[in-house]
Parts: structure tokens; sequence; C-alpha cells
């Protein structure tokens, strides 16, 4: 793996990781994915927590690291995070797709495909098999679209207004925590979708009990009946999926 730590190569900057321009090298190469191509361009992230001693100004950006068992601790849980987001999102288009499939008429509405980005957890380790690294690197976007948020962590509802571009994929995207509601039977949902038109790099599993990662907030699930809005997606018959509320506060579910 090399990389930069500087602040030149900086990408981004979250709310709790920076994102830095790397490249990964593996011998033999992988088959698909992260590591297939020689020098492969990839997103490094690592976790980092602010200092409370004032010395962070807009001239002067220093951001905290972890010890290396904190620090790859955190990191597992985001990459855990990721690998349930992605099985969750498979779930929900084999859902759409033999719906789509077996009922009489299709849908009035186009489906978006959206993927989640490629990621791997990777550790280093001395010749004593002593671990002396570990980062999270994830596909680099090429960057033919807008960067969208297209709904917040402690929200299920568009953060798009209906005019702005972008808004069918976050109603879809509504749609789809409706049905990842339902399957997991209340457990779990998708939030925090950001990214572009094909391609999600961040998100966040809600979960009743939070098992996942930090930024995944419980409230948002005991809260998702009451907050979410069926729209067309939600609404076409051949999904079955009930609204939560109709009036007399009914729970939804699976026709």
């Amino acid at each position: 793996l090399m990389f930069d730590s500087s602040l030149d190569s900086l990408l981004g900057v979250g709310g709790f990781k920076t994102a830095h321009a790397a490249q990964l090298v593996l011998t033999p190469p992988a088959p698909v994915g992260l590591g297939s191509l020689p020098r492969h361009d990839v997103v490094m992230k690592r976790p980092y927590y602010k200092p409370n001693d004032g010395a962070q100004t807009k001239s002067r950006i220093r951001f905290n690291r972890y010890v290396l068992s904190q620090e790859a601790e955190k990191l597992f849980r985001e990459a855990n995070v990721l690998y349930w987001a992605k099985s969750l999102m498979q779930m929900t288009y084999q859902f759409i797709d033999h719906a789509v499939d077996t009922y009489p008429t299709p849908p009035p509405f186009d489906i978006p495909r959206l993927r989640f980005v490629e990621a791997v957890l990777l550790s280093t380790s001395s010749s004593s098999t002593r671990m002396t690294g570990a980062y999270l690197l994830e596909e680099k976007i090429i960057c033919d679209g807008v960067f969208t948020k297209f709904i917040h962590n402690v929200d299920c509802s568009p953060l798009l207004n209906p005019d702005e571009d972008g808004y069918d994929t976050a109603e879809f995207l509504c749609f789809t925590q409706h049905v990842q509601y339902v399957k997991t039977k209340g457990l779990a949902y998708i939030a925090d979708y950001q990214g572009m038109s094909h391609s999600l790099p961040d998100s966040t599993v809600g979960r009743g009990k939070d098992i996942f990662g930090e930024g995944n907030l419980e409230i948002g699930v005991k809260l998702f009946e009451k907050e979410h809005v069926c729209n067309a997606f939600c609404k076409w018959p051949g999904f079955g999926l009930k609204p939560f509320r109709d009036g007399s506060e009914t729970s939804g579910g699976m026709n």
C-alpha cells in the first residue's frame, strides 16, 4: 500500500474519517475488485478525533490519530457497516426483481440500479506477525456527476426538494428503507445514503440496538414507522407494501 499521509494528499474530511489518495499493489493481483489492477488507485480512510486544546484553526488543521488497537477496532466496525449495507441492498434488489418478474404488469417507473463502492479492510504486520497498521480501502469513484447526500442518518425522508436533480433517486432510496425495515422485521435499514447516481460510497446501518458502528442511531429505527412517508415506489401494488399509517395508525408490512 502506497500513500501520502500529508495534508496535500487529502481527498476529503468527514466527521470521523479522513480520505487520502493511495495505490494498492497485490502480488499476485486479485482476480477482480480492488487490487486487480497494477498500482490500483484507491481511497484510504483513517479515523481521527479533533483536539480539544484549541489548536485547530482555519490556517492550521490537525487530525489526532488513535492508537493502533483503537484505530483497528473502529475500522473493523466501519467495514462491518459496509458489509451489512451491501447485503441489505442486495436483499432489496432481489425483492424488487422478484416482484417485477411475477406481477402481471410492469411498474410505471424505472428502477434505479445503484451499488455501494467496493471496500476492503487491510492490515499490515511485521515479520513477527504483530499488526503494524490498519486501513480501510475503498474504490475510487470516477467523478462524472454531482456527489449528493440523499437521506440523512437521523431522518427517513429525501433531503432534496422535488424540483432538484436526484429527487427521484432519493425517493427510491426511501422506498428501499421501507423494504429493508419490513424484511428484517423492524431490525435494520440503510440510512445516510450519499453518493452519485450510480454508486454510494457511504452509508449508515441503523438498528434497534446499535451493534454496527459509530454514527448509527437506533432512535431512527424506533421512529421509522412514525416518520416514513410512502411514495410512488412504496405504493406500487406489485411490491405489496402496506403504509405504516393510514389515518387509523395501522402497522405497515407486506400484503
